[in-house]
């Protein structure tokens, strides 16, 4: 994953925190350990935080900034906790000062926490004395969020079980969507992810795993275009309760022929847009006509 290291200078490390979006997102039940059964398709773009991080002599001491944002400035930031980890993990003893610079929204679905976490993950393993092997990377990974073992997968992944089963989407689609613009909106609110499966477990809608896996396969072999691929099962729950989502996204669908669709849990919606699009401006004024000028906006694209 070095190629997420952005600069290397003066002792500093810094390392690029690439957002997420789910292409294909199905629950398929409740777990035992309360979490929920996922079979999710996640893409990363060109949109993200970045993370500056250099060593001290302030043994096991971990100083965040993020400037902006200062209350993720705590030791229950998941930075904080991964760091914890790895020295943890290392049993090296040194000091850490971290800087981050926040561009993901919180609470969009867009996963920043997570890739947050993962790179400072490797940014601890840039600046250690010795780096942590990868298998060690993913199980403190997986122990501190769900969803940050497909920050450690270059491409796009498929994630099962709660998220932490993790395998490549064969080379190729990754190749084909490399690229793939994207506009990424969200309303001025931003969703709990526990409220949305939560409301998605009182109602028991959950998708087939058979199902699940046939349309990836179908996808993945070149029987299904990435249009008709697009699903999430939380548009369920957060249209039920969020009346607002569903007729922008039909306007979209009939003025411009795009399905847009939900990140995650949301509040972040994100639309692919067709080769050649030359109506982005038109696009932008219907969604902020929508949903007001305090709406998020952001051009970007898939990357490996």
């Amino acid at each position: 994953m070095s190629e997420r290291i952005k600069n290397r200078s003066n002792g500093i490390v810094k390392f690029f925190a690439p957002a997420k979006i789910n292409l294909f997102l199905a629950v398929t039940g409740k777990r035992e350990d309360s979490y929920h059964e996922l079979c999710t398709v996640l893409a990363k773009v060109s949109f993200g935080d970045t993370l500056e991080m250099s060593r001290t002599d302030k043994k096991g001491e971990v100083s965040l900034r993020c400037p902006g944002f200062e209350n993720l400035e705590t030791s229950d930031n998941l930075i904080a906790r991964a760091v914890d980890k790895w020295f943890q993990k290392s049993t090296e003893s040194w000091g850490v000062e971290i800087t981050l610079k926040k561009k993901i929204p919180p609470m969009s679905g867009l996963g920043g926490g997570s890739s947050d976490a993962v790179s400072a993950l490797l940014g601890m393993n840039e600046l250690g004395d010795y780096s942590l092997p990868d298998q060690t990377l993913h199980d403190v990974a997986s122990d501190i969020g769900s969803d940050c073992p497909s920050f450690l997968t270059s491409g796009l992944c498929l994630a099962e079980g709660r998220g932490d089963q993790v395998r490549s989407v064969n080379e190729s689609l990754s190749q084909e969507l490399c690229g793939q613009k994207v506009l990424l909106f969200r309303p001025g609110i931003g969703l709990s992810t526990a409220d949305v499966y939560a409301d998605l477990a009182c109602k028991k809608s959950y998708s087939e795993k058979g199902w699940a896996h046939k349309l990836v396969k179908s996808w993945e072999v070149g029987d299904l275009a990435i249009e008709k691929f697009l699903h999430n099962d939380l548009e369920t729950p957060v249209f039920a309760k969020h009346r607002y989502f569903l007729p922008l996204f039909e306007q979209i669908k009939q003025e411009f022929g795009i399905e847009p669709r939900l990140s995650g849990s949301g509040s972040c919606c994100f639309a692919l847009l067709p080769a050649g699009f030359d109506q982005i401006s038109s696009l932008k004024d219907i969604i902020f006509k929508a949903w007001g000028n305090d709406v998020f906006l952001q051009n970007t694209e898939i990357i490996n």
